[in-house]
């Protein structure tokens, strides 16, 4: 007999910490549930034109015929939540999580099946208590229906589900709005304004000259990432370069901190879309030298320069920035903080979003979200983090190892700070790329599980994507590696390693001319990006612009003479000049590269290249130049 099969949204809930609910308060919590059950639940989904398939005790599973109905449902299922148990103290609130897919389902009278249902199961594990999260098939229908505030969650691999589901998280802007913490002792002086009316949240900024207002939309939608490298979009966005923070403190075993200070600020700005905000690695090279603001602004081409100092003496710290037009020094912006050490991430918080403000960028809500919290409850977890960074950039065996020390540290003092996984498989990585572990497979694997663990504890961190996209790509899987960093520039557009990552993938992929805007886009963050440079030289091969390789390759030896990048970047040269009929020069960049690589293989180098086309012209390019 053939089994009954339709297309259906599949809604799947459960309620989050019930056992430890029922372990607090058993009565309670089971009169509340049945309560809400009879009076919301069911009722919420028959208005809906929906129909509960089976209860599960502190879960159920309903079907619609539409995904709309399913997702204004659970929309209205979470809201209704909020207002039922209002009264009741958060620790013993009652608050679902709701997972919505739409797929093909095997019928029976009293349950469905197949892996449309096991999909939403998996998603409601996804998400948060409150929240909603939906497959990227729902996705696409409920968009441009439902106005909604949508986060990115990126591709998800879930439990006996072969391929990795991406998925979105729902915010609920019609939900009461949450109060935000304040700063602690920390004082700063003209702070932003908060005015809520009607579904709109307007912020007013103070910025020197005058007054700007900025409002937020009720709701917003998510980066498109295909137009970010497109060089209108890079030059109509305003540039600021934050300067590394200088640290007062009269120790210089504190350059760490006022150093993560700096980065972090960096970070948070890179999550607005409006803003281009230069790469940490061509800002930091201005630590140690004085210039004059147009200086700096026209070598980092900058509009704005954000500059500040940190002093920190035992648990009291006092950070001071300031922001200014580079082309005349005019002073826009510039605010002084005294308090604990404690308050650091609300200094962080203020700064960066007075800086938007000066720089007269059109917030929305989804990018304030996203850009603003709190990362760890623990400032030693923190201090670990940051040093394992400074030290993670000596790129030597031995500071690679001191830096897995570090982060791992960091995450047994607070197992909830996913910037600490991220740190630790990135580390891992480099260890792989650079010959440093016997442990290649293993090493790569558990890099893939601290991702996954950092995107769980925080669904935008873009280190966690950039990381699974590293991973995807030395596992050959191109595709997801392009939807990793995706993933990470609809959280930061402005994170130049993800610009890098892209174009090189493209790069691997053969479609060079795909990969040209992406990695200009990333010289444009920082023009000593020597992994940028490297790529566009070969993205340019790949293109039939042997006259332009050599220059790119070469501003890539110079940013980084490491042994990666001139064994791939000596063959590429060697094949360009022998198209360019210089048959001295090629034989250098062969030799050069034999010395390297002693059992260099011309057919497998060019048979990384994703693409007939892109294999063949390599492959002819290194035996014109000599090689085997």
């Amino acid at each position: 007999m053939t089994a009954t099969r339709r297309l259906a949204a599949i809604l799947a809930a459960d309620v989050a910490g019930y056992s430890r609910l029922m372990g607090t308060d058993e009565e309670g919590t089971h009169e509340r549930l049945k309560a809400h059950l009879a009076q919301l639940v069911d009722p919420k989904i028959t208005d809906h034109r929906g129909r509960i398939v089976k209860n599960t005790g502190d879960g159920m599973l309903a079907e619609f015929p539409s995904v709309v109905d399913a997702t204004r449902c659970a929309i209205e299922l979470q809201r209704g939540m909020v207002e039922r148990e209002r009264e009741v103290p958060d620790e013993r609130r009652i608050r679902f999580r709701i997972g919505i897919n739409l797929g093909d389902v095997i019928v029976e009278p009293e349950d469905i099946f197949g892996d449309g249902v096991n999909i939403a199961a998996r998603l409601q594990a996804l998400a948060q208590p409150g929240t909603v999260c939906i497959s990227q098939t729902v996705y696409d229908q409920v968009k441009n229906k439902l106005d909604l505030d949508y986060l990115p969650l990126g591709a998800q691999r879930v439990k006996n589900i072969a391929e990795p589901v991406r998925a979105y998280g729902i915010g609920l802007s019609g939900a009461p709005p949450r109060r935000r913490r304040g700063h602690g002792p920390l004082v700063a002086a003209g702070a932003a304004a908060v005015v809520v009316t009607g579904g709109l949240v307007a912020w007013a900024y103070y910025a020197g000259a005058g007054h700007e207002l900025f409002v937020l939309g009720a709701a917003s939608k998510p980066v498109e990432v295909a137009s970010l490298a497109a060089p209108a979009h890079l030059t109509g966005r305003p540039s600021v370069a934050v300067l590394p923070f200088q640290n007062l403190s009269g120790d210089v075993g504190q350059d760490f901190f006022s150093d993560g200070i700096t980065e972090d600020v960096i970070t948070a700005l890179g999550h607005f879309s409006n803003l281009l905000v230069v790469a940490r690695s061509a800002s930091f090279q201005f630590k140690s030298q004085k210039l004059a603001p147009a200086d700096i602004g026209r070598r980092l081409d900058a509009r704005y320069l954000l500059e500040g100092s940190v002093r920190r003496a035992a648990e009291r710290v006092r950070v001071t920035a300031e922001l200014s037009e580079a082309a005349t020094g005019r002073n826009v912006w510039s605010q002084s903080y005294d308090g604990e050490v404690n308050d650091i991430f609300g200094v962080q918080e203020d700064i960066a979003r007075r800086v938007v403000g000066a720089a007269a960028v059109k917030l929305t809500r989804f990018e304030r979200e996203r850009a603003f919290g709190k990362p760890t409850n623990s400032l030693v977890a923190y201090e670990y983090v940051l040093r394992g960074r400074e030290v993670f950039s000596h790129a030597t065996r031995e500071s690679n190892h001191e830096a897995q020390g570090m982060f791992q540290r960091a995450i047994d003092l607070d197992p909830s700070y996913s910037a600490a996984y991220s740190a630790l498989g990135l580390s891992l990585i480099e260890a792989v790329t650079s010959g440093w572990t016997e442990f290649i497979a293993d090493d790569i694997g558990r890099a893939e599980a601290l991702a996954q663990k950092a995107l769980s504890l925080d669904p935008a961190s873009t280190a966690a994507y950039h990381l699974l996209a590293v991973v995807d790509l030395d596992r050959g899987r191109l595709d997801l590696a392009l939807d990793q960093t995706d993933r990470a520039l609809e959280i930061n557009p402005s994170d130049a390693e993800s610009y890098t990552t892209r174009g090189s993938i493209l790069v691997w992929a053969g479609r060079a001319a795909e990969a040209l805007p992406w990695l200009e886009g990333a010289l444009r963050f920082d023009r000593a990006d020597a992994r940028a440079s490297l790529f566009l030289g070969m993205a340019y091969y790949l293109l039939h612009r042997y006259g332009e390789v050599v220059e790119p390759i070469d501003r890539a030896f110079v940013g980084n003479l490491g042994r990666n990048t001139q064994l791939l970047g000596r063959p590429v040269l060697a094949a360009a000049y022998a198209e360019l009929n210089r048959p001295q020069d090629a034989e250098r960049e062969r030799a050069a590269a034999i010395r390297l690589s002693p059992f260099l293989d011309a057919e497998r180098f060019a048979g990384q290249f994703g693409t007939q086309e892109a294999r063949d012209q390599m492959l002819e390019g290194l035996k014109k130049a000599g090689f085997r």
